[in-house]
C-alpha cells in the first residue's frame, strides 16, 4: 500500500531548509514546516553539513557505530530515493516535482527520449541547459549574492559535470581526492573562516552497491567514515555544529530476485530500478511486469509520492504509470545490465529513512 501521507511527513527538504536558515541572516530565512534540529545550531560560528551517500538510518542502526548515539531525528529522503534527486532538492531548496529532477533516468516525451539524469552525459540531451532549469537559482547563489562564506567539498571526479555545474557555484566548489586531502582542505585558514561547509561523501554508497550492506567491506567503510567525522568535528577552534545525513539507504537484493524484462518500442521504461516509471498501454505494461513482485500504480496514486505537475515542461517528463518493485527485488530494463549487490530508489524503510546526526564542539 502507498503511504498517502508521504509528502506530509518530515523529509530531506525540511532538514536542508533548517540548515540553510541557521546560516543566513533573518531577512533570508525561509518558511519551515517542522523543527528537526536542535536550536543549538543557531549559536554556531560554522555549520558543517555532511551528506554521506547511502548512509540510511536502518543501515546505520545495524552497526555499533558511535554515530548512532548522535541521531536526533529520522526523516524521509526524496521519492525516488536517488542521489541526483536528493542533491538537487538540497541545492535548490525545492521539491523534486518543482525543480524537475525526479529520477535516475528521465524520459522527454517531446524531444529527447531517454536521458541519464545523473550523468547527463549526452550533450544533445542535457535538459539542464534548457530555460526551465536555467531560471532556477540555488542556495549557492544566495550565499554568493549575500557575501556568506560557504564552500562545497566534492570528490574531484564529480567536478565540472553537468549536474554539479547546475547545482553549485564554480567558485564555491573545492575538489578533494582522498580523506587526507579533504581534511587538509578543511584545515586551510581560508575555509576555517567559512560560515557553511557542505561535504559530499560517496564511498559508503559505492561499497554498498558493490559488496552489499553489512558486508565486511561495508563495515570497514563505516569505520573509516567514523574517523573522518571525528576529524572534521575537531578541526576548528570556533563554535562548529555538524549535521550528518544521507540521500538514501540501500537494500541488498539476492540474485534470484533480479528480473531482466523485455519490451518493445511502444513502451518507455525509465526512472529507477525499484521505482519504475512507464509510458505506454496499461495492458502491455501488466504483461511485461507479470512475473515481477510489486504494485503498478497510475498517476492518481503516484500523486501521493510525486505530485502531478501543473507545468507543461515537467508534464512532458512525468510518467503515465509507476511500478513499485517489492522489497528485496529489482528489475533491469534494456538500458541497465550491470548487476550489483545493493540497490536503492524504492520506498522500503531501508532506502527511504535517513538519519539526522548532530555533533557540536561547544
Amino acid at each position: 500500500m502507498i503511504n498517502k501521507y508521504f509528502l506530509e511527513e518530515p523529509n530531506i527538504l525540511d532538514l536542508s531548509k533548517e540548515i540553510f536558515n541557521a546560516v543566513v541572516d533573518e531577512n533570508l530565512k525561509i518558511k519551515t514546516r517542522f523543527e528537526l534540529i536542535s536550536k543549538k545550531i543557531e549559536d554556531a560560528e560554522t555549520v558543517n553539513f555532511i551528506l554521506a551517500d547511502g548512509l540510511g538510518f536502518s543501515n546505520l542502526q545495524s552497526t555499533d557505530s558511535f554515530l548512532n548515539k548522535h541521531i536526533n531525528n529520522v526523516v524521509n529522503t526524496t521519492f525516488p530515493s536517488s542521489t541526483n534527486v536528493a542533491l538537487t532538492t538540497i541545492a535548490m531548496q525545492a521539491n523534486p516535482i518543482d525543480h524537475g529532477v525526479f529520477s535516475y533516468y528521465m524520459y522527454d516525451k517531446l524531444k529527447y527520449g531517454l536521458i541519464n539524469a545523473l550523468n547527463w552525459n549526452s550533450e544533445n540531451k542535457n535538459l539542464l541547459l534548457s530555460k526551465y532549469f536555467n531560471n532556477q537559482s540555488s542556495i549557492w547563489s544566495v550565499f554568493k549574492e549575500n557575501n556568506i562564506y560557504a564552500s562545497n567539498f566534492q570528490p574531484k571526479n564529480l567536478i565540472n559535470t553537468p549536474l554539479s555545474n547546475f547545482l553549485y557555484e564554480e567558485k564555491s566548489t573545492v575538489p578533494y581526492i582522498s580523506q587526507e586531502d579533504l581534511i587538509n582542505a578543511l584545515s586551510d585558514s581560508l575555509f576555517l573562516e567559512n560560515k557553511f561547509n557542505f561535504i559530499y561523501y560517496p564511498n559508503i554508497d559505492v561499497i554498498a552497491h558493490v559488496f552489499g550492506v553489512n558486508s565486511e567491506e561495508w563495515i570497514k567503510e563505516i569505520k573509516i567514515f567514523e574517523e573522518l567525522v571525528k576529524k572534521i568535528t575537531e578541526l576548528s577552534n570556533k563554535k562548529s555544529y555538524t549535521v550528518i545525513s544521507a540521500d538514501h539507504g540501500l537494500t541488498n537484493v539476492p540474485k534470484e530476485n533480479r528480473f531482466h524484462i523485455t519490451y518493445n518500442e511502444n513502451v518507455n521504461i525509465y526512472g529507477d530500478q525499484r521505482s519504475v516509471y512507464i509510458n505506454g498501454s496499461k495492458k502491455e505494461i501488466i504483461e511485461i511486469f507479470s512475473k515481477v513482485p510489486g504494485q503498478l500504480i497510475d498517476r492518481s496514486e503516484l500523486n501521493h509520492l510525486l505530485p502531478i505537475p501543473e507545468n507543461d515542461f515537467i508534464e512532458s517528463l512525468y510518467p503515465d504509470f509507476c511500478f513499485l518493485v517489492e522489497d528485496k527485488n529489482i528489475i533491469y530494463p534494456h538500458h541497465l545490465k550491470t548487476e550489483l549487490a545493493g540497490y536503492h530508489g524504492g520506498l522500503s524503510t531501508e532506502e527511504i529513512k535517513i538519519p539526522i546526526i548532530e555533533i557540536s564542539n561547544f
